[in-house]
């Protein structure tokens, strides 16, 4: 180091040696040197203080600091003198008014468990939107790790102001600047982050239905079919509508019929046995599937059953003969005309040979 870059040096730390001359007489007791070396811990800033205070009067002045720093290069006291010496931050642009408001902020982000931590600063950082080229999140990092003291993740207040301090000359703005966006925070708290809920769509609110459920006029009762006499007649009426026709519906008797040949003996039938139904009966066609057949079930069956009985069957016609484009007799005249359920996938069995039916026998055997 030359004699203009030790003088520039000197000049540094005489600025701030001022700073935290507290009274003025140009010495600095343990307290202001603390301070001062707000990086090390008690003990450690205790032995240097010592080891500083030349005439043993309990103060330090300014040139038994200086001379120590520059005299003892190879003592880890005078290594950590001359660190914080160089690591020391300018004040001239702090407004001292502010950081009584950016203590209150620092208690408020401390939480329940009083302790300002590195996530707490980082949080304190992003809230108050001062990120930008210059200070990034990982200075924050390495401003707090700077302040920190060793073998601890929490500061107290003064680290606090050392590290507003850092992220001013970071981005290259005042301190006062940093503080003011640090002070905002008062009135506004933590900010919180959260999923904010969705809007709330009611169920019967049909300008919300979308694909098959805009046509399904089931909505609104609870996913049942409305079982007034009057309704299903109104349906049937609307069904033979498809075909412009005056015809009306026939006789549900002979349907009846066929229908319970599909049950179980308890006159209710289920998805499956609805399906096959539809198979046996030739109703399935281009426009009337299996999965047609699926839906149309579950549209008549009531909530959490699985069976439907004969008056839901017949609002299930309604919709089939609505899919197939036809008028609702000639569904019932498709189901009139089955004999019932049949038998699908059933294996054949191979004809019985008897061991002793000697026309069989091939080869030696047929001698």
């Amino acid at each position: 180091m030359d004699a203009y870059e030790l003088a520039e040096k000197k000049a540094q730390l005489k600025s701030q040696f001022r700073k935290m001359d507290k009274n003025g007489d140009n010495k600095l007791d343990f307290n202001e040197f603390l301070t001062l070396m707000s990086g090390l811990d008690a003990k450690t800033a205790h032995k240097l203080f010592e080891k500083v205070d030349k005439t043993g009067d309990g103060t330090v002045d300014f040139d038994e600091f200086v001379d120590y720093i520059y005299t003892s290069q190879r003592t880890t006291a005078g290594r950590h003198a001359r660190l914080m010496a160089a690591s020391a931050v300018a004040t001239d642009t702090e407004n001292e008014s502010l950081w009584d408001t950016c203590m209150a902020v620092y208690e408020t982000y401390e939480g329940s468990d009083k302790k300002f931590e590195s996530r707490d600063f980082k949080k304190l950082c992003v809230d108050c939107k001062i990120f930008d080229r210059r200070f990034t999140k990982n200075d924050v990092d390495i401003i707090y790790s700077k302040y920190k003291p060793r073998g601890s993740n929490k500061i107290d207040f003064e680290a606090f102001k050392n590290c507003i301090r850092a992220v001013a000359t970071k981005k290259g703005t005042s301190t006062e600047a940093i503080q003011a966006a640090v002070s905002e925070r008062i009135s506004m708290g933590v900010e919180t982050t959260c999923t904010k809920a969705d809007s709330v769509r009611f169920h019967d609110d049909k300008s919300s239905y979308t694909g098959m459920h805009t046509a399904n006029e089931f909505h609104g009762t609870g996913g049942s079919a409305d079982r007034s006499p009057d309704s299903r007649h109104a349906r049937i009426k609307e069904a033979e509508a498809f075909n412009h026709g005056e015809e009306e519906a026939l006789d549900w008797d002979k349907v009846q019929a066929v229908f319970l040949k599909f049950t179980d003996g308890d006159n209710y039938i289920e998805g499956r046995e609805f399906n096959q139904l539809c198979q046996d009966c030739g109703l399935l066609a281009k426009t009337f599937n299996r999965a047609d057949a699926d839906i149309i079930f579950n549209k008549v069956k009531s909530r959490g059953e699985r069976k439907i009985d004969f008056d839901q069957f017949k609002d299930a016609c309604i919709g089939i003969a609505r899919k197939r484009n036809n008028v609702l007799s000639h569904v019932q005249t498709l189901i009139m005309e089955s004999s019932g359920p049949q038998r699908h996938g059933v294996t054949q069995a191979d004809d019985v040979r008897f061991h002793d039916d000697k026309s069989l026998y091939t080869g030696m055997h047929a001698m």
